[in-house]
Parts: structure tokens; sequence; C-alpha cells
């Protein structure tokens, strides 16, 4: 028998109806769990007032929008069918029902996300999928210390559940099984689709675009927690990693950071620490990331391993008499994001765990802008990529820095073309970040971020063709022949102007191109050029191994700093024997002098000793130790507090996570 549709179509908008009050309810609860929120917890959001609510509320609710979209994508498509069979009760009901059970389970997760923030001070993210190997902790918790919340879930489902049924009567009372257009699943569709991209073009935002207002209480009161979920959870896959107890992993760790004129806080911060105070002038600091340099790719360590040289990196070659040359320099992992968080904020991207950019910053990090900035630098990030490209607009905001240009600005303030397939040429980069640091108010911290040698690897005319274009190894040597030419033209103009003289430059690498040959250890995949140039710094060798985490701590020592920081690193500048650690994947490295191990973080893969008195053992264990203190510090929002956000302490036993 047919059913009762009403096919009119001047009828036909009705079909919206019932999608459209399923969304506004989910949104109205995500609204209320905000304000919630900001009243439970004033210690976190107290201090935002009602002008920074009201800011949050707004931006918020494109994050809302987005994670409700997600879990009503199928109903609110089956609802918008043209076909005759979705037009019938049976069918609307069972979909309402579904926005229902999204509505419930998101509900529950704002609720135990509210209480996480009251214990952790940042909302619950990939933790949340390591929650099954604890889930006796979880069930005692959940019907001891937060009854009261288990409780509330449930009163919501019950009352939620009947003004739910009366919505659904009324609306079938009030718009009928009205027929949708045959346009309908398309207009839907691409609803959807803005909707869970929070945009109609650029990247799909993420947790830290959260945070582009600078302001970490504003970013995590604009964030809900089923987004942070859904999005940290994506790009992670939590692991254990209680190798030891706990106290005996701090004390590993901060025997490889700590230096002997810094004082460490107590465990649950087990890398924050401050310098003694040291009186002197404040420097400028400058900091160039750049794109894939290999370090067998610079002649003057072509030069220290015995090399014949390739003549492409002149100006770089004469700078290294100016400063110290870290020769056996590593990159802490082997993409962009991994140099960004180990030279931003001095902590590695972790197997198992999200990057920044993409979850990571949920936890409270120390980064380098905003350090500086506190001590009254002023700051600017300039990338030679598009403003949204690795998310820089919102990790520069995040991260401290009060200016940000990208390619675009590059391209307006210059007034050249950019390159054909990636961003702005170097040196049209390094000519807009010159013309920042005349404008800087002194003292100034500088990051730039290159682009030209990144793949496809480009020159702007043939004159820097050393190499027959023929093959992928010579375009990118080309490119390196050039970006050294344009950071050669910088620093000439930095002289020039004057502010050579009272800046700290340090000149690293993101990471390794993966082209340059490799010796055959997993060291060589991570092995890019440092160089340090500073006022008062004689010029040297540092043959010791030395890494992208030891940079931050190295800034923090040349300016003076003696405002607390957190970093895994420890300052170049300090004697004494020293290693790296490396991520590549799920794999993590440690390199010392004596050797070095890799671990897939359940079992040793490989190792080799330098001499037959090492201990690779020994080695092995300061590895698990950085992996078990770095995982979960992260985890537990234990990496930094400043002095201005102090919060209480939270008892490691009390913390359900892995």
């Amino acid at each position: 028998m047919e059913p009762n549709v009403d096919s009119d179509p001047r009828r036909s908008w009705r079909f919206v109806a019932r999608p459209a009050w399923i969304v506004l309810a989910h949104l109205a609860v995500y609204a209320a769990a905000r304000v919630v929120l900001y009243l439970a917890w004033p210690g976190d959001f107290g201090e935002l007032g009602l002008a920074g609510l009201r800011r949050a509320a707004v931006a918020g609710l494109r994050f809302d929008l987005s994670i409700v979209a997600i879990g009503l994508a199928p109903a609110i498509v089956a609802l918008s069918l043209p076909w005759r069979f979705a037009a019938s009760a049976r069918w609307r009901d069972a979909w309402a029902w579904w926005g229902f059970a999204s509505l419930l389970l998101g509900t529950a997760l704002l609720i135990g996300d509210g209480c996480y923030v009251g214990l952790v001070h940042r909302h619950i993210g990939v933790e949340l999928a390591a929650l099954d190997e604890d889930l006796d902790l979880l069930i005692g918790m959940a019907v001891g210390e937060y009854l009261p919340a288990v409780l509330g879930i449930g009163a919501f489902g019950v009352v939620a559940f009947f003004l739910w049924r009366t919505l659904m009567r009324w609306d079938a009372r009030r718009f009928g099984r009205a027929l949708s257009p045959v346009w309908s699943p398309l207009v839907v569709a691409l609803a959807l689709l803005v909707a869970i991209r929070g945009n109609v073009s650029g990247k799909p935002i993420g947790v830290v675009d959260a945070f582009e207002s600078g302001s970490v209480a504003e970013g995590y009161l604009t964030l809900n927690g089923p987004f942070s979920v859904w999005h940290s959870s994506r790009n992670a896959r939590p692991k254990a990693v209680e190798y030891m107890p706990w106290k005996d992993a701090v004390a590993s760790v901060r025997g490889a950071v700590l230096a002997p004129n810094e004082k460490a806080g107590d465990e649950e911060l087990p890398i924050q620490r401050a310098r003694a105070p040291r009186s002197g002038p404040r420097p400028n600091v400058m900091v160039v990331l750049l794109e894939s340099w290999d370090a067998l790719a610079v002649d003057a360590i072509r030069g220290r391993r015995g090399l014949p040289p390739l003549g492409l990196t002149p100006r770089f070659d004469a700078l290294a008499k100016e400063g110290v040359l870290y020769p056996r320099f590593h990159a802490a992992g082997q993409r962009s994001m991994d140099g960004f968080s180990a030279v931003l904020c001095g902590f590695p991207t972790l197997p198992g765990m999200p990057y920044i950019g993409r979850g990571m910053e949920q936890s409270r990090l120390g980064f380098l802008g905003e350090l500086f900035a506190r001590e009254g630098w002023s700051t600017f990030f300039l990338q030679g990529s598009k403003r949204r490209s690795f998310r820089g607009n919102a990790i520069a905001a995040l991260a401290g820095f009060d200016v940000y240009e990208g390619m675009e600005d590059v391209v307006e303030h210059q007034g050249k073309e950019p390159m054909a397939d990636w961003g702005a040429w170097d040196d049209d980069a390094f000519a807009e970040t010159a013309r920042l640091a005349r404008g800087a108010k002194s003292p100034f911290l500088g990051f730039v971020f290159t682009t030209s040698t990144h793949p496809p690897f480009q020159v702007p005319t043939a004159e820097f063709e050393r190499f027959a274009p023929d093959e992928q190894l010579h375009r990118y040597w080309n490119s390196i022949a050039y970006a050294d030419w344009s950071l050669g033209r910088f620093f000439d103009g930095a002289k020039r102007d004057g502010w050579f003289a009272n800046t700290v430059f340090v000149l690293v690498a993101d990471h390794t191109s993966g082209l340059s040959a490799s010796d055959g250890t997993p060291a060589s995949l991570h092995h890019i050029p440092c160089l340090v140039i500073a006022p008062g710094l004689a010029p040297a060798i540092d043959e010791r191994i030395t890494s992208q985490l030891d940079v931050l701590p190295t800034l923090v020592d040349l300016a003076g700093i003696a405002r607390p920081y957190a970093a895994f690193g420890r300052s170049l500048l300090e004697p004494g024997e020293r290693g790296a650690w490396c991520i590549r994947g799920n794999l993590v490295l440690r390199v010392e002098e004596s050797g070095w191990v890799l671990h897939n973080t359940k079992a040793r893969l490989e190792a080799k000793a330098s001499t037959a008195a090492t201990d690779l053992d020994a080695i092995e264990r300061r590895l698990l130790a950085f992996v078990q203190v770095a995982t979960l510090a992260l985890r537990r929002n234990q990496v930094y507090r400043p002095e201005a956000a102090m919060a209480p302490s939270v008892p490691v036993s009390t913390m359900p996570v892995r």
C-alpha cells in the first residue's frame, strides 16, 4: 500500500524541518556545555570575562557545527533522499532516533570532558582511546569520584528521550511526510561538507585553529570535547609506555637535559626548569628554519667527513667561520611539523600521539614566542609557504608571535611573483624578514621558515642550475645553491643595516631531504646542519652529538632568560657528553657518542656500540625513560605551567592514562 506522501512542490521545503531541529538541538547542548565549563572552572577561564566567553561562543560555533555534522551526516542525508520510501514515518523516525543517539553520546562526552578539564586543565583527546587498558580504573572512578556526572548523563538521557519523542510527534503533525525534491541530496551533501570542514576553501579546521586568538584559555573554551577526541584520535594510536617507576624515568631525563645552573620543579612538571638570572645586554634573536637542508649538502660539514665539496653552500660555509658549527646535529623527526615542534617548544612528536597542529597543542607547551614575549621581546613569524600551510597562522598565534606573515604577505610587500608550485622564493622571503626586522622594536625575536628547497626543488633562473636538472637529486642540489645565495644576501643586508652585531642567529634545517647518501645508520636519516652565531660567541666546531630539541634551551641561555621554560633538550653551550632523541614514525632512536639504539616502544630493533665498553642496555633505558616521560607528561598536561597560570598539581596516581 502506498504511503500517504505529500509531493506538492510548493511544500517541498518541509523536508528540512526535521534535520533542522535535530541540528539545533545539538548546537544548543554544545553551547550550554561551553557556558557550564566557563562557570565550573573559573581558574581556567575566569580571566576571559564575559567578552572572552562571547568570543569563544561565536568562534566555537564553527567547531560545534563541524563535529555535529560528522555525527549526523548519515541521518541528514537519509532524511533528504527524494524517493517515496524516505518519506515514510518508519524511515524518518528511525533516522530521528539516530539523531537522539548522537545527542546522547555527545552529551556524555561533553560532561566527561568537563570533568577532565577540571582534572588536567585541557580537553580530553587521544588518551580516550587508551582507556580500554584501564577500564576497571575508569569504571571505579565513574561510580566513585564522578558518580554525580554519571547520574547527570542518565538524567539528561531520560528527560531528553521524552522531549525528543514529543518533538518527533510535533514534527509529524506540523510538517507531514513531505517528499524531498530531487536536488536535495546534492545540496545537503555540499552543506555537510562545508560544515565538517569549517570553511569553504583551504585546510579543514583542526584543534590548533581554536587557538588563532593567541589566548590559550580562549582556545580551550572555543573547543569542545567531542571535536578534540575525534581529531586527536584520528592522528594518534596510544601506546603503553610505563617502562619504569616514574621517579626513575624523571631522574634519567633530567640527568640528560638539566644544566648545572638550572633548577627543576617537582616531578609532575618533569622538564620545566629555570636558569640562574644573568645580567647583560638583551640581544635580538633570529631563528632560520631551512626547509630540507641535508648536512651532507653543506661543504663545511662534508669536509669534516672527508667528502669532496659540492660547491653548493659558499655563503653558509663562510658564515660557519663566524659562529659555532654543529656537524653532528640531528632533526627530531622527518617532517616539517616535527621540526616546528622541536624548535618552537623543545618537545618532540611522539609515537602514537598527535603532532602539532593536529592536537598536540591541547596540552600546555612552553613556546618560544610566548617565552620571549613575556620577557619584553617583540616577535614575528614568517613562512614562505601560504599563510595556512602547515597551519602556520594558528601555530604562530599559539606560540606567542605578535606578527605572522605567509607567502601572500611576501608577494604583497615585496611585489614579486611566488614560485609556481609552493610558496615565495627564499630571496623574497628573506627580504620580507629583513623588512620586519628593521621595523621591529628591539630586542626582537624573529622566526623564518624557508620554502625553495621543498619538492619539486625549483630555482628562479638558469644561473642557479649548477647541475643539469635531469634528476631529482640534481634539482635538489640546485635549489640548495639558490637558497644559499639567498641566505648570503640576507646576512649581507643584516650587516649593512646594523642589526647583525646584536643578534643571535640559529640556522637549522627542519628535516633532511631524504635524497643524500645514507651511511646505513638510522641517525643519518636525521643528519642536518646547525649553526649558531651570537655576540661574544667564539667561532668553533662542536663535534658532539646534538639535536633540534637543544635549540630552545640554547636561545634561553644566550638571551639570559631566567623565566621558567620546558624543553627536552639542553643548551648547546653547556659542556659535557650529549645525545640526541629522534622519532621516525613509530620508531624512536637514541644516539650517543658510545652507540645508538633503535626501538619500536615495545622491543629493541637495532643497536650498535661504538666501543667495547658501551652499555647498550643503559642507552636503551635512557631512550625508554624519554618516551615514558614525554608521552605521559603530554597526556597528563604536565609539560609546562607558566608562573602567571600555575595550577595545583594533580597526583599521578589519579590519572587514568597509560
